[in-house]
């Protein structure tokens, strides 16, 4: 039953979020990036893990660049049956993988295990859990991760409650254009 009611979900919110326009996804996403920016987090952490959009997610781009701009080491996932993180090169370095998600071409390891990671979601809830794609793929590697976890997501994204499993993990905090639920 879980199952059916998360898919039900993630459907509907799948809609409402490609609804938005090109000049709405900006502006939100532009707002979520300076609330991140500014967050403590944020700055003290040396080794960042970030995912890279795909289609309507809050985008990460200028998360990316000022991280890098401010010394941090940068990985971002390559994703099959799980993830793992390499550190970010350049843009000009991604190229499409297995779910048409962008990743690095060139393979390098990251120094050490990251302090922060920034981590998309179709929908998030009070609880602190998160509906994905329902592949599982970053539960299981936050199941064995010490890094603060913050889920960013539109405010329309954010329900009271969500369908859970026991394999779902909790986020930290979750940072809307709006707010920061903790």
């Amino acid at each position: 039953m879980v199952s059916r009611a998360k898919a039900a979900l993630r459907k509907k919110m799948l809609e409402k979020r490609d609804s938005l326009t090109e000049n709405e996804l900006n502006a939100k996403s532009n707002a979520i990036i300076e609330r991140l920016l500014h967050h403590p987090k944020f700055k003290s952490a040396s080794t960042i893990a970030v995912y890279l959009p795909k289609g309507s997610e809050v985008s990460t781009k200028k998360i990316i660049l000022k991280s890098l701009e401010m010394g941090k080491e940068v990985l971002v996932p390559v994703t099959n049956d799980h993830i793992e993180f390499y550190k970010f090169s350049s843009f000009e370095d991604l190229v499409a993988g297995k779910y048409g998600i962008m990743e690095p071409k060139t393979k390098m390891l990251p120094s050490r295990q990251p302090d922060l990671i920034l981590i998309p979601g179709v929908c998030f809830g009070h609880c602190m859990h998160r509906i994905g794609y329902g592949k599982g793929c970053f539960d299981h590697y936050l199941k064995d991760s010490e890094a603060y976890r913050i889920g960013i997501c539109f405010e329309f994204q954010v329900m009271e409650e969500l369908p859970k499993h026991e394999n779902d993990e909790r986020m930290d905090e979750i940072i809307t254009e709006k707010r920061i639920i903790m």
